[in-house]
């Protein structure tokens, strides 16, 4: 009787590990799945950010070289090209003059865009701040804008699942702070503000809060 006690209880307890077991893995898939998403809205908010950043610092320091090159010379700088750039200019020409961009034909378009050398000029007096909106609003003409609020909109919901099922799952904290750090910095992106230092301060920060977060998470979810 005793040794077939001792065989239930042993079984019972197999039973119980490969389901902690099971339950792991699963978490860890989880996990996995909503760090992949977040990192690759990261990968593209990262640059956006030190885009931003670079057509601040251009509208100011290099002025005279944006005027007499135009959208050439800001391109050679970022890692956008002139033709989004240009298409950017005018986006937000659009916006200025209170137009809808998606009933405009591609002809329109391209006329304003055409035009991007000279409308800097025109510019002049408000070039930094006028260079910072092209860049934003360049990641919202080349589509990227969209991709990184689908990574984070998909990773939000999967870190829902994770958190309902496995509440205790010990890597969630720092799954939800590079989250939150990602989706914050990206909302800076679209609407940068403040002086150039806090600009330049503001961007360091949040490079330097997500490289916190990969460096705790990397090696846990590295291949």
């Amino acid at each position: 009787m005793k040794k077939l006690m001792a065989l239930v209880l042993a079984t019972v307890m197999l039973v119980s590990f490969a389901g902690c077991g099971g339950g792991s893995k699963k978490a860890f898939e989880a996990s996995k799945a909503a760090y992949d998403n977040i990192d690759a809205a990261y990968e593209i908010v990262e640059e956006f950010g030190s885009n931003i950043y670079e057509a601040w610092r251009m509208g100011i320091h290099e002025k005279d070289e944006i005027l007499d090159d135009g959208v050439g010379y800001l391109a050679s700088e970022l890692s956008l090209t002139e033709d989004e750039l240009r298409l950017g200019v005018a986006y937000t020409m659009s916006g200025i003059f209170d137009q809808d961009w998606e009933t405009m034909s591609d002809e329109e378009k391209n006329t304003v865009a055409d035009s991007a050398d000279y409308i800097f000029e025109l510019m002049e007096d408000e070039l930094f701040s006028f260079c910072v909106m092209v860049v934003s609003n360049t990641y919202v003409v080349n589509g990227k804008a969209d991709e990184v609020q689908v990574l984070l909109d998909t990773a939000k919901t999967q870190m829902k699942e994770l958190s309902e099922k496995y509440s205790d799952y010990e890597h969630y904290p720092n799954l939800k702070g590079y989250y939150t750090t990602t989706s914050s910095f990206f909302d800076f992106c679209e609407n940068p503000t403040g002086s150039f230092e806090q600009v330049k301060d503001t961007i360091n920060d949040y490079k330097n809060e997500a490289r916190d977060y990969i460096s705790d998470l990397d090696y846990i979810f590295e291949e």
